[in-house]
């Protein structure tokens, strides 16, 4: 028989059992309640890496996105984005197209200004993310606690577009992202398409081009380092600006003379086509001689400027530059498809032929 003090020491250690089992359960029980939070937690959010190489954690689902940059509005739509813009410039009043095609747009907060970032006005719809480019008010967004992509065209290539297109799909969800798919393949099929007929062709032969802006007596063109120049290579051109421009510059009407262009895409509209015609300055132009002036399309961006209707103004200056060896290449039919694929707009024969011409819709 046991003694009082060895029955007392039995029932201390019995209940010294029963603390450590309490605690042991306890620490397990918290332990599970954690990784069920950081669970939920990972299952809420994703990480992504911008075009800068920044880690980006955003929501698992994101509904509501802005942008400061007007000209990006076009690469959100063409992944699908449209309906989520809930904030971007005021710029964007400048592209009627854009507001015709995604009428939202006329109803969106305007926290971005040539003047800055009200902050005020974004959180206002408290945007899961924001698309910046450098110079933006990156620091104060930050602040602000709204995620921050950033958006870097750094080769100013078509490829670039390619993958700003790829990461807001990325973003935004799956099908955004076989939406983003979809426009690679159409932009690779006409690369592809265009580089069937002018690999056959020497540089010796390929046409020379300038691509113009005029705006009073001023004109300006764009040389290597950009994206116009990549345009005119891969649609079978040379660029004539190239060797003596970097990026964009106002330059001598004895320039381009000196130049003498065999083709212009001309940066304006059909009045300014006209008026470059019937200027007594231009007349020596070999591009002028045999009626080779086009105007640049305009829809939701001008085409030529890197934006993601640059994968329609590639087929388009190439039918321009070799229309006898792109014959099967139909341009009108190409822009509805386009149009309907990406924007999920159907294009009437008037609307079509009115952004072919660069002019506002009525």
């Amino acid at each position: 028989m046991y003694c009082k003090a060895e029955r007392n020491e039995m029932k201390m250690k019995k209940r010294l059992l029963l603390i450590l089992i309490v605690i042991l359960l306890a620490m397990t029980i918290a332990g599970c309640s954690t990784a069920s939070k950081q669970d939920n937690q990972s299952a809420q959010e994703k990480t992504i890496t911008d075009m800068d190489g920044n880690a980006v954690q955003l929501p698992a689902k994101v509904e509501k996105i802005g942008t400061s940059w007007p000209g990006f509005i076009n690469t959100l739509c063409v992944a699908g984005g449209a309906d989520k813009i809930v904030a971007s410039s005021d710029q964007i009043k400048n592209y009627p197209w854009a507001l015709k095609i995604f009428p939202n747009l006329s109803s969106v907060n305007y926290p971005f200004s040539t003047a800055g970032t009200s902050i005020e006005e974004l959180i206002k719809n408290k945007p899961d993310v924001v698309f910046l480019r450098s110079g933006d008010d990156i620091d104060k967004i930050k602040e602000a606690g709204i995620p921050v992509v950033m958006i870097d065209y750094k080769n100013n290539s078509i490829n670039d577009m390619v993958d700003a297109v790829t990461l807001v799909g990325s973003i935004l969800g799956d099908s955004e992202t076989k939406q983003a798919a979809k426009y690679k393949d159409f932009v690779t099929k006409n690369v592809d398409k265009i580089n069937s007929v002018t690999s056959k062709v020497s540089d010796a032969q390929k046409p020379k081009v300038l691509a113009l802006s005029v705006t009073g007596s001023k004109l300006s063109t764009w040389g290597s380092n950009i994206i116009q120049n990549e345009e005119i290579k891969i649609a079978g051109g040379v660029n004539v600006a190239e060797n003596d421009i970097s990026g964009s510059k106002e330059v001598s009407m004895e320039q381009v003379l000196q130049w003498n262009p065999d083709d212009i895409f001309l940066v304006g509209n059909l009045t300014d086509r006209t008026n470059l015609l019937n200027d007594s300055k231009f007349s020596q132009l070999s591009a002028v001689i045999n009626g080779k002036v086009f105007v640049v399309p305009k829809g939701v961006f001008v085409w030529s400027n890197l934006g993601s209707e640059t994968a329609l103004y590639l087929p388009w200056m190439a039918k321009n530059l070799y229309p006898d060896q792109l014959k099967d290449l139909d341009i009108s039919a190409q822009t509805k498809d386009f149009y309907k694929t990406f924007f999920n707009y159907n294009l009437s024969d008037d609307e079509l032929t009115r952004i072919l011409n660069a002019q506002d819709p009525q």
